[in-house]
């Protein structure tokens, strides 16, 4: 289980709140409040980390290949 704060910030930027709700389970608008700053990185909990450093980890690699 692994949540990286770079990757998260690195998926924020390069994708939108619809696709990472989708993808991931987390509520839109947590993701939006993400985004806009609302909410800080290292007050969301495990799984929702979990979550998006695992979408990160997959469309990163994605946009290598």
């Amino acid at each position: 289980m692994i949540a990286d704060t770079q990757k998260i910030e690195w998926l924020l930027e390069n994708r939108t709140q619809y696709f990472i709700a989708k993808n991931t389970s987390v509520p839109q608008s947590t993701v939006s409040d993400l985004k806009t700053g609302k909410k800080k990185l290292n007050n969301i909990i495990l799984g929702t980390a979990v979550k998006l450093t695992n979408l990160a980890i997959q469309e990163q690699q994605a946009t290598q290949d």
